[in-house]
């Protein structure tokens, strides 16, 4: 893909949105390693540079001590700690 500057005009946190947009010829996206494609989408690895996905657990005010949405952000968190294996950059961490 030497030679390609991607124009970014959609941003969807679908993954299903994503591959739709794909199938329909609206350009191409980024998907996480492991996810099921529809059989339009091809898949083709990246060498560089280095692509974090993020996520996010959004709760009403005093709800992250309700017991099932502490465990799973938990978990989420000590999965992440565990599977980290490149250095987070300045300013893309936690609150960054």
């Amino acid at each position: 893909m030497a030679g390609f500057t991607p124009r970014i005009t959609h941003r969807a946190d679908s993954l299903d949105l994503v591959q739709g947009m794909i199938t329909a010829g609206l350009g191409v996206g980024l998907l996480p390693i492991g996810t099921p494609t529809f059989a339009e989408v091809r898949l083709m690895p990246l060498a560089g540079p280095h692509v974090v996905l993020r996520a996010r657990a959004v709760a009403h005010h005093g709800r992250l001590t309700w017991p099932p949405l502490a465990l799973v952000t938990k978990l989420l968190v000590q999965r992440t700690a565990s599977a980290r294996s490149i250095p987070t950059p300045p300013g893309r961490g936690p609150g960054g």
